[in-house]
Order: structure tokens, then sequence, then C-alpha cells
């Protein structure tokens, strides 16, 4: 009988992992049709998921001691049906403003969400002693995948953006509310809300600037991939979701096979590699100047992403005198946080330099966690 309730358990995190990533893949695609919609340039965009952003960091600095107040369940069940709710309204929005509003409330919810789902999966993988987070966030990258093709071939047959959002709403809420009921409640030690502010340890900072670095290269690609496509590959149709197909397809594989990869060649040995193949594939984004090639560098840069966050999730769940709630806290701001900074750089660039530019600071990221990732070997491994 406890088998079968940490096996119900563990699929229940992984169908809340699908369901909130699948409106993931609804946004990567429908972000030029946002953009015509709201009528702003590429700057106008990275002020939206700066918002975005600051609802979610705002939340998460207070979600270590909200954890302890209210069920986890609670928490999943609001927060995925308040996103539900908020994904019918976003085709109705002309104007910045209210798609400011809209993108600030998102913001809290899935910086809810994202911690909560992250403390459980942390929480089975201790419970079964083995590694599960890469296969736990393989159920994002299926649901970002699913989401993205689901679209793109909305895009191809010319089904309208509300459609699109409804037909998504009625397949996703019975999954998110049957799966929170059945998450548990994790024990944790007494939080404040400024929990997450001490002298953090060199290798909790070391975690936080990888997560940051990948999220830069996998938000870019959700956010910036389809604009990408459209604009400098001139793709249109079905082509524009490409980036984020091929991405998020390869980003699954990755994940997928990510814990045993970790079992063979060790998690840190597998790290490094992850890091300097997320640098070739952004390379190779960076220097593309056609389709074929663009959706090769997509395809490395993915697959070879896919595990950093899940394995800065599990270190950061582990460290010494670190509340694992706190730690799993902390890196998931690095995750949302990079959007208060990244989006109007990024938007910036874009409208100097051109769309095709967004993938430099992605490129310089990774230099940078490839010295600090082989210059740190022991932290990693004590």
């Amino acid at each position: 009988m406890k088998l079968k309730s940490n096996f119900s358990e563990a699929n229940a995190c992984k169908a809340l992992f699908f369901s909130i990533s699948f409106f993931v893949g609804l946004w990567a695609v429908r972000i030029p049709d946002i953009k015509d919609q709201i009528n702003v340039d590429y700057t106008g965009m990275g002020y939206l998921f700066v918002i975005f952003s600051i609802g979610s960091v705002l939340t998460m600095i207070v979600t270590p001691k909200i954890t302890q107040i209210y069920p986890s369940k609670q928490i999943s069940l609001l927060s995925g049906l308040a996103i539900s709710i908020l994904w019918l309204l976003i085709p109705f929005a002309q104007s910045f403003i209210i798609m400011a509003i809209l993108s600030f409330i998102f913001g809290i919810c899935y910086g809810l969400f994202e911690v909560i789902l992250n403390v459980q999966a942390t929480s089975l993988e201790k419970k079964f002693k083995k590694p599960m987070m890469s296969g736990f966030h393989a159920f994002w990258s299926i649901g970002l995948l699913s989401g993205s093709l689901l679209t793109s071939l909305f895009l191809e047959f010319k089904i309208s953006f509300i459609i699109n959002s409804i037909i998504f709403v009625i397949i996703l809420s019975p999954l998110i509310f049957l799966s929170s009921l059945t998450i548990k409640q994790n024990k944790s030690d007494s939080l404040s809300i400024l929990s997450i502010f001490f002298n953090w340890p060199l290798f909790l900072v070391i975690l936080f600037i990888l997560s940051i670095t990948a999220v830069f290269l996998e938000g870019g690609t959700d956010s910036w991939g389809s604009l990408y496509m459209r604009d400098y590959i001139n793709a249109d149709g079905f082509n524009i979701g490409l980036a984020a197909i091929a991405f998020n397809g390869s980003m699954v594989i990755g994940r997928l096979i990510g814990d045993k990869l970790k079992e063979i060649f060790g998690i840190y040995n597998f790290l490094v590699y992850s890091v300097i193949g997320s640098l070739l594939g952004s390379l190779i984004i960076v220097l593309s100047s056609s389709l074929s090639l663009a959706i090769i560098g997509f395809i490395i840069a993915g697959f070879s992403v896919s595990s950093i966050i899940p394995i800065c999730y599990t270190f950061g769940s582990s460290i010494k005198n670190v509340n694992a709630t706190v730690g799993i806290t902390i890196i998931t701001i690095g995750v949302y946080g990079v959007f208060m900074i990244a989006p109007p750089a990024l938007g910036y660039v874009a409208d100097i330099f051109g769309i095709e530019f967004v993938y430099i600071p992605m490129l310089i990221l990774f230099i940078i966690s490839s010295i600090i990732v082989t210059s740190q070997q022991k932290l990693f491994k004590n």
C-alpha cells in the first residue's frame, strides 16, 4: 500500500509539471500574436516578461512561510486553476496595461506553483533514494513540447487564439484539480518570511548562477524563439513554432534519460557535459542563417540544457545547514529572477542589433558557467 501511495503521488507530481508547462507551450508559440495584439516592439514584450518575473519573485520570497500555513495541495489547486482562468482572459487583452496586470497575476500564480512542485519532487527523490528530478522535469518538457506542437497546428489551420485557449483549459483544468488533491504536505522546520536572506554558502551561490544561466537559454527560447523564427529565419505558419518544438523535443529526450545518464557518468561529469553542450548549441544558433542549421542548434541546446536545473534542485535541497525548501526557493528565484533583467536587455538587443543577437548573452553566460563548474569540482563532489 505504501508503494502504491508513493507511486500515485509521483504520477500526480508529473501530471502537474505536464499541465503547467502545456500552458507555457501555448505562450511560447502565441507570443508573436500577443505582440501584434497589444501593438508593442521587442522591448515592450521584454517589459511584460519583467512584470511576470516581479510577481513570481515577490511571491517566492514569502512561499517558505506560506507552505507552513496552507496545505501544499490547496496552494497547487488554487494557483493552477487561477492560471487556467487567466488564459481565458489573455486573448481579450488589447492594451499593454491590461496585459501587464495579467502578467503580474500570472507571475504570482506560477511562483507559488513552481516552488510547491519542486519541493514535492525533491521530497519524493529523497523518499525513493535515487535520481528522479530529471524524470519529473521531463514531464515539464513533454507538456511544453505538446503545448507548442498543438498550438503550432492551430496556427497552421488558422484556429483563433481564444478557441486555442478554451480547448487547453478544458483539457488541463481537470488534470490540475485531480493531481493537486493527490500530493502530500511535506514536514519542514519553522521558517520566517526572511528565511532566504542569510549568508549563502559558496555552493548555493554557484547553483544560483547555474540556474540563471540555464533558464536564460530555456526561457530565452520560449520567449524569443518564435520571434527569431518569424522575423529572422522568415518562417511562417507551423514553422514559426519549430524552434520551441525542436528545443523542447530534445529537452524531453534529455530529461527522460537524464537520471540514467547521471548514474552512468556521475552527476558532476554529466553537469560539465551539459554546460559545454549548451554552449555549443547556443553558438550554432548565433551563427546560423538557415532554418535547418538553426534547428540543429536548438536540438543540441535543448538536449544539453535539459538536466542542468534538475541537477541544481537536487544539490540545492541537500546543502548542509540549509533548509531544503529554502534552497529550492532560492534556486527558483534565480530561475524567475532572470526575467527581471534579461527581457528588457534582450529586447534592446533585438531592437538595436536584430532578433538573432538575443542569443549572444546566453553564449557569454555559458562560457562563464563552464569556467565555474570545471574550477569548483570539489564543491560538487563533497
